[in-house]
């Protein structure tokens, strides 16, 4: 058996990139960045709000639209702790329900049978 070639060491900008064997691998010391929430800025839960109503009417059969964003109403007040936060959330939700969906491709009702014979309902 052939000895492996040695492992090679290139710089590109400020990232340092070991290849080895066909394998291109960041350096050990690239890898740490501390783990930051995005919960910590306001306008996470805004968009996220307006999101889940885009999502629902572009995405979801007719009779679902209305359920999705009832229940991750329900799931968001529970899980909010700060009432800022909450009202920036619902200042999202409304925002959602306002307009500016784009175009809607809903999913046929046997892809939401298939989703929820998985497991994975679209309306949670």
């Amino acid at each position: 058996m052939a000895p492996l070639p040695p492992v090679e060491r290139y710089t590109r900008g400020e990232f340092l990139f070991f290849f080895d064997n066909d394998a291109v691998l960041p350096a050990p010391d690239t890898l740490a960045h501390p783990a930051t929430d995005p919960a910590r800025h306001a306008g996470f839960h805004r968009l996220i709000a307006r999101n889940r109503v885009w999502l629902a009417y572009r995405r979801l059969p007719a009779p679902l639209i209305p359920l999705y964003p009832v229940i991750w109403t329900l799931l968001s007040a529970a899980r909010i702790r700060s009432r800022a936060n909450l009202a920036v959330w619902f200042a999202g939700l409304l925002e959602g329900l306002k307009g500016g969906h784009g175009q809607r491709r809903p999913m046929s009702w046997g892809t939401v049978l298939r989703l929820t014979r998985a497991g994975r309902p679209p309306i949670v």
